[in-house]
């Protein structure tokens, strides 16, 4: 998961994007260091507040065919 990438990308703290999504900050670390996983609810309104796509919040890279 590309979680702490985006974050910082959109100038985000853990804090904010805890209040965002409607998390505790230690939720959102716990996502960032790969100890849990978000639901895919939690990661819908990730991919809203961080404005991007879901292959970006997980990491999926495009191949071309």
């Amino acid at each position: 998961m590309q979680l702490k990438t985006l974050r910082k990308r959109a100038g985000v703290s853990q804090v904010l994007l805890a209040e965002q999504v409607g998390v505790a900050q230690p939720t959102i670390s716990d996502w960032e260091t790969g100890r849990y996983e978000p639901t895919l609810t939690h990661i819908k309104r990730l991919m809203e507040v961080l404005n991007c796509t879901s292959d970006e919040l997980l990491g999926f890279k495009q191949s071309i065919a």
